[in-house]
């Protein structure tokens, strides 16, 4: 007669972690934002006007991909990178559109 694992260690049941819907969310916002992008970067290589909004929704979408590092793979080391690059095109995409 076989035993089941939990008569051999009652302490490996698997226990149900309740998961938050945010990060559900934040996938789906990073895969739009991450299909727009390529959208974007099709389009700006017949019209050049639009490679602002392309570096801002690069931007964007990076600081999302941070979001996502920290609070669901818990990845530190690249959510500063990610950060530090997404904030960097959105603020120089934001100084080209304004013209400065």
């Amino acid at each position: 007669m076989k035993k089941s694992i939990t008569n051999i260690n009652p302490n490996g049941k698997k226990i149900e972690k309740k998961v938050s819907k945010y990060p559900k969310y934040l996938i789906i916002i990073q895969l739009i934002l991450t299909l727009t992008v390529i959208i974007f970067g099709i389009i700006t290589l017949f019209k050049n006007e639009l490679v602002y909004v392309f570096e801002l929704i690069l931007g964007i979408t990076l600081i999302v991909m941070g979001i996502n590092n920290h609070l669901i793979y818990k990845r530190n080391k690249l959510t500063i990178l990610y950060f530090l690059i997404g904030l960097g095109a959105v603020i120089i995409a934001i100084l080209k559109i304004i013209g400065l």
